[in-house]
C-alpha cells in the first residue's frame, strides 16, 4: 500500500508541474504596430501637376484644380430660373485605388434639386472630363477614398 501511495505522489506530481518541464522554447513577444487609422490616408489623392508638391501643398493643389475643374465645367452650362440662388452643395466623390473618380451623391437642398434637376446628370459628365487622378496611398497601397467637394451655386435671374 505505501508503494501506491509513493507512485500516485509521483503522477500528480508530475500532472501538476508540466510546466517546469516543458520541451518548447519561449519566444520573446514584442508588440508590433497593428493599430490602423483607416479613416486616414498616408498621402491624398493628387494630379500630376500637384504630385511633386509637399504634403500641405499637395493638398491645396488637389482642392483647387478639382474646384476649378468642376466650377468650370459647371459654369459652361446657361442655367434659367426663376429666381436668384445662392448656395452651397456638396458633391461626393469616390476616387478608387486606380484614381477613377466617380459621383456618389450630391448634397443639396431642396429648393436646389427643384430648380436644377438637371444638375446630378451635369456633375456626372463634370466628373467624367476630370483630368487623371493619383489615388491616395496607405502603407504604401493605392486605397478608394471618398472626397467632400463644396460647390457654390450662385444663379442671377435675368
Amino acid at each position: 500500500m505505501h508503494i501506491r501511495n509513493v507512485i500516485f505522489g509521483i503522477i500528480l506530481f508530475f500532472l501538476v508541474s508540466c510546466d517546469y518541464f516543458s520541451f518548447t522554447k519561449k519566444k520573446n513577444i514584442q508588440a508590433i504596430d497593428t493599430i490602423i487609422n483607416l479613416s486616414k490616408v498616408d498621402v491624398s489623392p493628387s494630379f500630376n501637376k500637384c504630385k511633386e508638391l509637399n504634403v500641405s501643398a499637395k493638398n491645396d493643389c488637389f482642392r483647387a484644380e478639382i474646384q476649378e475643374k468642376i466650377s468650370m465645367s459647371l459654369s459652361e452650362i446657361d442655367f434659367i430660373v426663376d429666381e436668384d440662388m445662392d448656395e452651397v452643395i456638396y458633391v461626393h466623390l469616390i476616387i478608387n485605388n486606380y484614381g477613377r473618380v466617380k459621383l456618389k451623391e450630391i448634397e443639396a437642398s431642396k429648393n436646389v434639386l427643384e430648380k436644377l434637376p438637371v444638375l446630378d446628370s451635369l456633375l456626372k459628365v463634370s466628373v467624367k472630363k476630370l483630368p487623371k487622378i493619383l489615388p491616395a496611398i496607405k502603407r504604401g497601397i493605392p486605397v478608394t477614398t471618398q472626397y467632400t467637394l463644396p460647390v457654390k451655386i450662385n444663379i442671377k435671374n435675368n
